[in-house]
């Protein structure tokens, strides 16, 4: 199917290479997991198998790619597109029509397919992905999760016999990532595809995959089942979901399995026969504080938001009755499905949008009355997608262009720029061109360039998109350093387990309205969607005495 022989790629403008000597076979039908630090070389490989590189992306080229039998290298990408489909991480950069049924005849048409034919493959796609009833609805009026099922959609109308899929669940909802992850699966198991899934978010995608492929450096690190692999890498490698972290605490203490649980399913029966020979201490509030770190002492409100209304004009009302204060020395996550509101919330901030009706107050001053250029020197915001950050030639120039226009100069402009350009790990890209980066790399960029200026709040939405564990810990370990001079920060996420670990208090949007708020031990614990895993895990073991508002695998640990 796949054969990948001394493959090294290095892109033009570079002098790092992107892949250095690949070696690699897939078989027929099988399902493999490629995950690994940003920059590892994830999305490199996956534009090899269907000729993006090096027909699109220049540079140089060395080694042999063969996919059913073509040589990439001398195939055109029309030969290609019909043995390998690939959706990309977001689906608005693969989305170029109108309605849905347009869309998946796209890339029908650019290939001549003949009209009976077009009509039957438009047919199958719709059924496949299981979105028929959207066949007439316009393509921006969809949520995160039925675009990314169109762009599946549109691809599978090809008959390709490959699916690439690179992070196709980074932007949606609990919900929208298991209903993307069950759809992939199922294309694998009915009609045998062969499915490449490039993920970081481990506890989502290990219990489907067969095989776990790790690239670091542009390198292969490890390749085997989700059980070695998972066994065998440290943490800093790749982000362990909670149950595996847990269950290599528990050998490091001497308490063995005879498999590392991959799922909550497994977890409670491993853990089941720990609880039977380990006593733990009963419930405890409020002398029972399981937290990891101390929460910083709360200063006056930094943000205060009265009776917000808030409709887009000619549309139906986005927010209502909102009500919120956010204080000094804070660190909260926003949370919803998708479309619930939390983008328009956080956008009233920073004065990019006014309310309908209410008022917010941002540092003492009503956004009604006072320029988004004012509110800037208060409030950083990091928007979802890094390149509207990206305007400059080089990250250098990226972080400084941010630092100028806030009027710092001289020594101390510098100052700040080479402190961030190391705490994220950038000093070696310095020089490069920002949009040549990976996609974390990019969002790495994007957050350095709004965290250099030290705004008194920031806002980050969605800001670990593509990142790896440890850029990420290290980023969430900043920010919690950041909060505790007297800042306040708001993580707008979808991910739960990054909430349990690092947030003091959720807010949880549904249809435009706080729907709950509080401790997120409050609000995450017995949660259905945004509930973490080894909290699901303490739910189904409630009847032998596990407390049930642990969120995270060290407290585990902290009890046994």
């Amino acid at each position: 199917m796949i054969k990948i022989q001394n493959l090294s790629f290095r892109y033009s403008g570079t002098q790092k290479p992107a892949l250095r000597g690949i070696n690699l076979e897939v078989g027929d039908g099988e399902f493999v997991l490629l995950t690994g630090p940003s920059g590892g070389g994830k999305s490199t490989l996956c534009r090899c198998l269907n000729g993006l590189v090096p027909h699109f992306y220049g540079g140089e080229i060395s080694g042999k790619v063969e996919v059913e039998g073509l040589d990439v290298l001398t195939s055109s990408t029309r030969q290609l597109a019909t043995r390998v489909g690939m959706v990309f991480q977001d689906p608005e950069n693969q989305t170029v029509a109108t309605d849905v049924e347009r869309e998946i005849a796209f890339g029908l048409e650019n290939l001549a397919f003949p009209r009976e034919l077009m009509a039957r493959r438009i047919e199958e796609a719709l059924d496949s992905v299981g979105i028929a009833h959207l066949r007439c609805q316009p393509v921006n009026e969809l949520s995160g999760g039925e675009r990314q099922k169109v762009a599946i959609a549109a691809v599978l109308a090809l008959h390709p016999s490959i699916l690439v899929l690179d992070e196709p669940t980074s932007e949606l909802d609990p919900r929208g990532a298991e209903e993307i992850l069950n759809l992939v699966k199922r294309l694998n198991d009915e009609l045998g595809l062969t499915i490449l899934l490039v993920e970081h978010r481990l506890d989502r995608v290990v219990q489907h995959v067969d095989r776990v492929i790790v690239l670091k450096d542009g390198e292969i690190l490890s390749d085997g089942s989700p059980r070695e692999v998972l066994s065998e890498l440290a943490q800093g490698e790749i982000g362990l979901p909670p149950i595996v972290r847990l269950a290599r605490g528990l050998k490091a203490r001497g308490i063995t399995f005879a498999d590392t649980p991959l799922t909550v399913r497994e977890g409670r029966a491993c853990l089941s026969e720990v609880l039977q020979e380990r006593k733990l201490s009963p419930p405890r509030p409020p002398r029972y504080n399981l937290e990891p770190r101390s929460s910083p002492k709360l200063g006056a409100p930094l943000i205060e938001v009265k009776k917000l209304h808030f409709a887009y004009e000619g549309e139906v009302t986005v927010l209502e009755d909102i009500n919120l204060q956010i204080f000094e020395g804070e660190f909260v996550a926003l949370m919803g499905r998708n479309g619930s509101g939390k983008t328009t919330l956080v956008k009233h901030f920073n004065g990019l949008l006014k309310p309908t009706r209410g008022e917010v107050i941002v540092d003492g001053l009503n956004t009604r009355e006072t320029s988004v250029a004012t509110l800037a020197r208060k409030v950083g915001y990091v928007f979802q997608d890094p390149n509207v950050h990206l305007l400059a030639e080089s990250v250098e120039e990226e972080i400084a262009f941010t630092l100028k226009n806030l009027g710092f100069k001289g020594e101390e402009r510098q100052r700040q720029i080479e402190e961030v350009l190391e705490r994220f790990d950038l000093t070696r890209y310095r020089s490069q061109y920002p949009r040549s980066l990976s996609g974390g790399e990019k969002q790495r960029v994007a957050i350095a360039s709004i965290l250099a200026a030290r705004p008194k709040i920031v806002i980050l939405d969605e800001p670990t998109r593509g990142m790896d564990y440890k850029i990420k810990s290290e980023l969430m370990e900043f920010l919690d350093e950041y909060r505790r001079d007297g800042r306040a920060v708001i993580l707008v996420t979808q991910d739960v387990e990054l909430a349990a670990e690092h947030a003091d208090r959720v807010i949880l949007l549904n249809e435009g309205r706080i729907v709950a708020e509080g401790n997120k031990r409050e609000v995450l614990s017995g949660a259905l969607l945004f509930s973490p895993q080894i909290n699901r895990l303490a739910q189904s073991l409630r009847n032998q005495g596990f407390p049930q508002d642990i969120l995270t695998a060290d407290e585990v640990l902290g009890l046994l």
